[in-house]
């Protein structure tokens, strides 16, 4: 019997009742075509097609294209090194450096630049061979012994948490693996990817976009936030989410939560000290990208600065935006509020340089109805025991600040680096994290639909890629603002407002991705997370609203 698919393109096709998606690839034969969506649903390779379907492209070319293809690729890496060195070998997806995914390899034989170059050698066999990536689903107990054969004793750890008999997993060359997105249906498409080695036993994996791949540019001092949090959870037990769940099991997860705080204010004091040190510093500019707590960071700092007889005033690169006749455009019309034309660099530097050697000053505020600087505040001054927070999303960008002395000023990056992932081979990004403290304040402070703020992502990481992160080495000091409990809180607020988007919404793969992974951390309730926690200032309640 012949089901008749209707094609994005227009076309309509007859096809065999039963056929997959996989099949169904072929067949059309698209350059870049990685999955589809079926009546607006992205499904996997060997979902059947039972009855008629309105059947969408995703393109590598796609934001979900992308994800998928970096997922596929990740997989065919995570085979080629087991093929290559087998039980000898640990394969982990440790975090996101930007556009990249940091890995590390242990083994017994010495890694070095001829080891990266057989797994890329062994990566290519693999795509040239175009071998098929099945969906396939086991039990729940089929699953847990197939990890503890091959030593993952995390993914046990996740399984026996899992509230689900069954579990979806993929094979590829006779292994097994889980992974919370689709996959490719084959690896053939995954021809563009790069390895570069980071010693001693680093290397970065480097996937396509829109189908360039982009040069790496280390980052020194992210990567060295990233572990140093890592080296600390490491000592604490708490390496992925399953040691998350063991600890709320067992009624620890509050005195868990407290030492998270423990580590994060230790950056305070450390910030503190350095300025107590140097004298010479009367300015700290804070920035990161969105959602990475520079508000209260910065009042924090205040806090620990007034502990050791520093005085702070705070202020918001926000107040100083032009007025709204000269905010730059996009090219649709809308306004351009993220690049550092939209402020008024030359009042900010004249007030930053004026507060600093002691004259009066009258910061202004931006009336966001308006779109004007209104200047209602009384006049402020700077004494000797004074100290300048500055937080904004260019606030360590040299050109907002060129006109302060380098000696009196502290440039701070902040962004939540968390090292936590489901298991060895599914790390959360920092971006994912990001957004779901942004999904949550939208929806509790100013109303907004999941898939307002989701829509709303897309154009705020553009934003991110061109104004914030080119300027993270400019930074003296990088502060790891991730909770490694936060995911298991944010669940509890993120998981009905992810529900809420319906299947027609263009957000709902995205919703249903987040969804995967969040199922696979249990609550954590928000009585314990004190109010002067960073994660206060997204979940309600915070010390310094």
């Amino acid at each position: 019997m012949d089901i008749k698919l209707t094609l994005e393109n227009g076309e309509t096709l007859k096809v065999e009742k039963g056929t997959t998606v996989r099949e169904l690839i072929k067949q059309l034969n698209m350059n870049n075509l990685i999955a589809i969506r079926i009546n607006g649903v992205a499904v996997d390779a060997d979902y059947e097609i039972d009855n008629d379907a309105y059947v969408n492209f995703i393109t590598t070319n796609d934001r979900t294209g992308r994800k998928i293809y970096t997922k596929g690729l990740e997989y065919v890496y995570i085979t080629a090194v087991n093929e290559l060195y087998g039980g000898d070998s640990v394969v982990e997806m440790k975090h996101s450096l930007d556009k990249f995914i940091y890995t590390e390899i242990t083994m017994k034989k010495r890694i070095d630049s001829t080891v990266i170059e057989k797994i890329k050698n062994k990566m290519k066999e693999i795509i040239d061979a175009d071998e098929p990536i099945k969906n396939v689903s086991v039990s729940r107990k089929d699953a847990y012994d197939y990890s503890e054969n091959n030593s993952e004793y995390e993914k046990c750890l996740n399984y026996t948490y899992l509230t689900n008999e069954s579990v979806t997993m993929y094979e590829l060359m006779d292994s097994y693996n889980y992974f919370y997105y689709i996959m490719p249906p084959s690896t053939g498409i995954l021809k563009k990817f790069e390895l570069v080695y980071l010693p001693p036993n680093g290397v970065v994996l480097c996937s396509p976009i829109n189908g360039t791949i982009p040069k790496f540019v280390p980052r020194d001092q992210v990567l060295d936030a990233f572990k140093t949090y890592e080296s600390k959870l490491n000592g604490l037990g708490v390496r992925y989410s399953g040691d998350l769940n063991k600890l709320v099991c067992d009624g620890k997860i509050f005195d868990f939560i407290r030492t998270n705080e423990i580590l994060y204010d230790d950056n305070m004091q450390a910030v503190a000290n350095m300025v107590v040190k140097n004298r010479n510093i009367k300015a700290i500019f804070i920035s990161g990208p969105s959602s990475s707590g520079k508000t209260t960071t910065s009042k924090k700092l205040a806090l620990y600065l007034k502990s050791r007889g520093l005085n702070s005033m705070v202020i918001s690169t926000d107040d100083y935006f032009v007025e709204r006749v000269d905010t730059p455009k996009k090219p649709d019309g809308s306004y351009e509020y993220e690049c550092l034309e939209a402020l008024d660099v030359k009042l900010f530097n004249t007030q930053i340089k004026n507060l600093i050697n002691k004259k009066e000053v009258i910061i202004p505020t931006y009336n966001f109805i308006t779109g004007e600087k209104e200047y209602k505040k009384k006049p402020v001054v700077m004494n000797d025991n004074d100290i300048l927070i500055v937080e904004g999303l260019h606030a360590i960008n040299e050109k907002l600040n060129a006109s302060i002395d380098k000696k009196n000023k502290l440039k701070i990056y902040i962004s939540p680096f968390t090292p936590v992932g489901l298991d060895r081979h599914n790390h959360i990004s920092t971006t994912d994290l990001r957004l779901l403290r942004r999904m949550v304040r939208d929806y509790k402070t100013r109303g907004y639909s999941p898939s307002v703020t989701l829509d709303n992502w897309i154009g705020m990481r553009e934003s991110e890629e061109r104004y914030v992160y080119p300027y993270q080495s400019e930074a003296d000091v990088i502060i790891n603002t991730s909770l490694a409990y936060e995911i298991g809180v944010l669940r509890t607020y993120a998981e009905p407002l992810l529900y809420s988007i319906s299947k027609d919404s263009e957000n709902y793969e995205e919703a249903i991705r987040i969804l995967n992974f969040l199922k696979c951390f249990i609550n954590i309730p928000s009585e314990g997370v004190p109010s002067t926690s960073v994660l206060r200032e997204f979940i309600g309640n915070s010390y310094f609203e």
